[in-house]
């Protein structure tokens, strides 16, 4: 599936500039480019991508015109933004696989959430000092990054950029996490592979990693629950004509994601990009979401979800 595949990469620094070397040499048909910073020249020993004449330049834009010099018939799309829980939905939706090389905690554990909820496979790595990793986490989710790290660490939580990392090390990473995307890519059972690189010893390690029941993300006893949700007879040609349906999912919007996966073309008719459809209603129970948390309202056991649609009246 490599040629045509499409790949976002998060992150376009130490780790994001060779992974997307790499990717534009395997042949990938699209590559996403996702960051909001500029190059910066105290970075371009390990940014292998861009230049001294590329300094104070948006990495988007650098990035591309790099691209677009070795592999011209690759389609380049920028998003000139950092992952949000705003645009995290959206940006990550539609992809064969997300290549995730943040400097930040919270970027990571957006992105884990983001495919997890999209069936999107991912890879993560990091580098800090002389070791790297890369976890690879396909469409099921199961392990995920939560499995390793259960929530962004309490205080400061140095960066690359803090800590220092060897630039090596960085490539080396990124090697192995673009191996275990295109792994992914082809079908190979590499979900849950775990690489650690130490250059210190100049060794690579790899061994597979084991789910946690009690993941906050991916675990038994959150996956287990499902919520029936009632379909109105508009929307019943995307459901087999049924008027019920279970889907799985700790809020609203999860559960419509989950919706999404068993029904496709379903999320398009409730939601646009602020949200529910202005003339579309989704109840939990006998309340209307708008007036609770929306799509980040929380689920219990046994509530049900009806949607309705919104009668115009003059």
């Amino acid at each position: 599936m490599r040629e045509g595949a499409r790949v976002l990469v998060v992150g376009l620094g130490g780790l994001g500039c060779p992974a997307l070397l790499a990717l534009a040499h395997a042949g990938v048909g699209t590559l996403g480019l996702c960051d909001d910073d500029e190059v910066d020249a105290t970075n371009l020993h390990r940014q292998i991508l861009y230049g001294e004449g590329d300094v104070g330049i948006h990495k988007v834009d650098a990035a591309a015109r790099a691209l677009a010099a070795i592999a011209p018939r690759i389609e380049l799309r920028p998003f000139r933004t950092r992952l949000l829980p705003t645009n995290a939905a959206e940006l990550v939706r539609g992809w064969d696989v997300v290549l995730e090389g943040a400097d930040n905690f919270a970027t990571k554990f957006l992105a884990a959430d983001a495919c997890a909820a999209a069936g999107v496979p991912v890879v993560h790595a990091s580098a800090v000092r002389w070791v790297g990793t890369a976890l690879a986490v396909g469409a099921r989710g199961r392990p995920c990054y939560r499995c390793l790290f259960e929530d962004v660490p309490e205080g400061d939580a140095p960066n690359c950029a803090e800590a220092g990392v060897m630039g090596p090390v960085v490539g080396l990473t990124a090697a192995a996490q673009v191996d275990l995307a295109l792994a992914l890519l082809g079908g190979s059972a590499v979900a849950g592979t775990l690489v650690t690189v130490d250059g210190k010893s100049g060794t690579l390690r790899r061994r597979a990693v084991s789910p946690r029941t009690d993941c906050l993300l991916c675990g038994v006893e959150r996956r287990a629950m499902e919520t029936i949700v009632r379909i109105p007879t508009p929307l019943r040609t995307l459901t087999g004509g049924a008027d019920e349906v279970k889907a799985a999912g700790a809020t609203v919007g999860e559960v419509i994601e989950d919706l999404e996966k068993k029904h496709p073309g379903i999320r398009d008719r409730l939601l646009d990009d602020k949200g529910v459809r202005r003339f579309v209603n989704i109840y939990v129970g006998e309340e209307d979401v708008r007036f609770l948390e929306g799509l980040k309202t929380q689920l219990k056991a046994g509530d049900q979800i009806s949607i309705v649609p919104a009668i115009a009246g003059g």
